[in-house]
């Protein structure tokens, strides 16, 4: 990913399910549930970004039973991955494919 242009993502239009799939996968992750819904709510994030526990939190409150531990470790991967970043402050943005 890292020959491809990147940008912030932005809410201007609706991204379904298939979509985040796509970016997982040309960041080179295989696709899991728990990395489906991190990518989610990170989509829903402003562009200062979200710290883990609010993103843990914003799951919690959806239903998702991923742990804390689970959130931090897929946020890691995906920064890894080029797919996330921090945005200081342990603050996190998800960073698409142009």
């Amino acid at each position: 990913m890292s020959t491809q242009t990147q940008q912030a993502c932005s809410l201007a239009d609706p991204i379904d399910n298939q979509t985040f799939r796509q970016w997982l996968q040309a960041a080179g992750m295989r696709f899991s549930m728990p990395r489906l819904k991190v990518v989610e709510a990170l989509y829903g994030a402003d562009a200062q970004g979200v710290s883990s526990r609010e993103l843990h939190q914003r799951l919690s409150d959806a239903g998702e039973p991923l742990s804390l531990v689970s959130v931090r470790q897929v946020l890691r991967r995906m920064q890894d991955h080029g797919l996330v970043e921090d945005t200081g402050q342990s603050r996190y943005r998800l960073i698409t494919p142009a």
